[in-house]
């Protein structure tokens, strides 16, 4: 029984890359001819995983952003809690 649970277990840990697998190949089949176009020529693998690679890298910084814009805010709340609190 445990070495058909270890298999389930290591089938559902491979189910997000194959989902990633999927979708990169349908984003890819919508994305890659506007590239195309703009590169004027062929799209290579290589060129496709930079491409993954920086919008990986785009998601990240843009999280990021909204962190730092959540702190932003909370500061600013705290500062006219507080200014309410001592100038009353």
């Amino acid at each position: 029984m445990n070495s058909l649970q270890d298999s389930f277990k290591a089938a559902m840990g491979l189910l997000p890359a194959l989902v990633f697998m999927g979708l990169s190949s349908m984003v890819r089949g919508i994305v890659e001819p506007e590239l195309e176009k703009r590169l004027k020529r062929k799209l290579t693998d290589w060129e496709w995983q930079y491409y993954l690679q920086e919008n990986i890298q785009r998601a990240k910084a843009c999280h990021q952003q909204e962190i730092v814009r959540q702190w932003r805010q909370w500061l600013v709340d705290r500062q006219i809690i507080h200014d309410f609190v001592w100038r009353r």
